[in-house]
Order: C-alpha cells, then structure tokens, then sequence
C-alpha cells in the first residue's frame, strides 16, 4: 500500500470530495479504537466498505495492526460472515448491519466476547432496543463520530442504561476547539486530518459541519448536521432522523428528506424515495404517525433512482427524473 490512500466523501450532503489519509494515520487511528476496546481480536467481521474510511481503517488497516483476520460482510451482496471461530471478536457495522445484528450476537455471545463498533451514518430506529438487549460483559457496543476529512473523534459506550441524547466523549489525540456554553460548529485539532490533494500538508484543525454544545472539555452533545437542520414554522426539524425513522418504518432504504427554499415559511423540505412497491399512501401514513405538530413535508416525490453511497446512505443530489405524487398547499 502507498503511503497515503485516497478517501471519496459519501455525497450523502452534496457532490463528493477527495481527501487523503496517511498509513501512519490509518494505523494509529486503528491502535486508538481497537487497541483500547478490543486489542485481543482474533477477528474482524467488517459490514463497512474498505473504499470508505471507517472500513478501510478499522477493517482493512485494523486487521494488521492487530493481526486478526477479516472477513469482508455484506448484506447487500449475500456475504454473511461464518462464525465458527473462536476467541475475541470484532463486529464493524453500518445502519443496515442492526437488522441481522440480533442473531449474530444470539450465535456468538453465549462462547466470545465480541465488540460491536458502529459508525458512517445514525444509529437506526431500534439499534437501542438491541443494545439493551445484548449489552453486558461478553458484548460491548461503541458508537464513533468521524468524517473521512478527521477519521474517528469522538465516542460513546453503549450500554442498556444510555439514551440517543447520550454526550460524546472525545479520542484521547483529539483537542476541542468549539467554545461552550451555546449551539455551535463542531471545530477540532488533530494529528489524524486528512489532506486535500491540491494541499501540501494537512491543516492541524477542521471545522465539521456537525452542530454540537459543549458540556466541558471533553465532552459535547451532538444537535445534528448543519446540512439537515431546519426550521420550520419556527420547529427545528432534523432531516437525516427523519429520514432515518421513515425508511425504517417504510422498509426503504433509498428515502431522504431534503431542505428545499419556500416563499411562505422560508425553510421547508420534501420526502424523495424510490421504490416500486411504495406507494405514496403509505409514505403519508408513516408521517402521520410522527408526534403532533410534527412539521409536513411540502412535497413526497418518487424518483427513478436514488443511489446509496457505500455504507448505504442516500445521495438525493444524485437523484434521477422525479415524479411529484403529492403536493402540500397550506390551507
């Protein structure tokens, strides 16, 4: 392997962008992570893609560093991971990796300890149920906040006492940069930030744009993406939950909500998805049953395509010829 490794960023909040990542990075990111939490693994089962960073570093990267064997999973091509080995363990998941996750941990917790790592998107509706479930002295779940721009910063310990408003807690190279006190971007220092190709060295600091509040000097609350924040009639509505909730409720994975201009209430936003056998019913159905006064969206539009990036989020920039199959007109 070179001596750096090129990252494309998801697209998940516009057109992706190229980062580079040095080996001596990848490494001590994967000596931070699976040192700390698993460094006796025997195995890593990886659901993350090694052509986006979490996968290639704690997978690909992490396996050397801790010279345990990989096994490359995926749901979406009918890869399943055998788990017939013995010893400790590592689970690398994504959104989509909570749906098998409970009968993984039913096989494998009763005989290994295993470490369930998740990053690349939220947590799915139901991914708490799971781990309040499992979580005890054999299985163990750490939930990452990272960028392919920083790597990993922050973490938290799942456990069946936590909630989704759980602070996050910064990796021990990482320096808090954000002031407290009041909502604001989330601005870090660390050894480990990539560099754009067009630069001749990393910058030492980076600005995310996660919105977070600060609770000390280690610690901070995640609010949400300053991508998908809005307003709405005065309520804040965060658009990657939502679409989150919504695909879980609906079984479709191509569904996003995004933020569209309108000349009466100045932020609003509409439901895109592609599916064939979703109906613009049941997409409507599933919104009724938010919490009341649960801001509407202005339009529900099915779309030709909507591709996934590869840890399976949607990329509604690249969405294809659209269909409008309901229109809200405020009464």
């Amino acid at each position: 392997m070179s001596a750096e490794h090129l990252f494309t960023t998801s697209g998940s909040t516009g057109a992706p962008r190229q980062w580079l990542r040095s080996q001596v990075q990848m490494e001590h990111e994967a000596a931070l992570i699976l040192g700390r939490w698993a460094p006796d693994a025997r195995e890593i089962f990886s659901f993350a893609p090694v052509s986006h960073s979490y996968g290639m570093i704690l997978g690909e990267v992490g396996s050397r560093v801790l010279n345990a064997q990989l096994h490359a999973c995926s749901l979406e091509q009918q890869r399943m991971p055998t788990l017939d080995g013995d010893g400790p363990c590592v689970i690398l998941a994504i959104a989509s990796t909570w749906r098998v996750l409970p009968a993984l941990l039913a096989r494998l917790s009763a005989r290994r300890a295993v470490l369930v790592v998740h990053s690349a998107s939220l947590l799915p509706p139901g991914a708490l149920a799971t781990v309040q479930r499992h979580a005890g002295p054999q299985v163990r779940f750490v939930e990452l906040l990272g960028s392919t721009e920083t790597g990993a910063m922050a973490y938290r310990e799942l456990d069946a006492h936590r909630d989704a408003e759980q602070p996050w807690t910064l990796l021990s190279d990482v320096t808090l940069l954000s002031p407290p006190g009041q909502p604001c971007a989330l601005h870090v220092a660390s050894p480990r930030i990539a560099r754009q190709p067009c630069q001749a060295h990393a910058a030492a600091t980076h600005c995310c744009d996660d919105q977070v509040l600060v609770l000390d000097e280690q610690r901070f609350q995640w609010l949400g993406r300053a991508s998908s924040l809005i307003k709405v009639n005065g309520l804040r509505v965060d658009l990657a939950r939502l679409a989150s909730d919504l695909a879980q409720r609906l079984d479709c994975p191509k569904l996003a909500c995004v933020a569209v201009a309108d000349a009466l209430r100045g932020e609003a936003f509409e439901v895109l998805y592609s599916c064939d056998t979703l109906t613009e019913h049941a997409v409507l159905e599933a919104l009724r049953q938010l919490s009341p006064g649960h801001p509407w969206p202005v339009a529900v539009r099915r779309v030709t395509d909507l591709p996934l990036s590869a840890t399976g989020k949607p990329l509604p920039w690249a969405a294809s010829t659209s269909v409008k199959e309901y229109t809200h007109e405020p009464r």
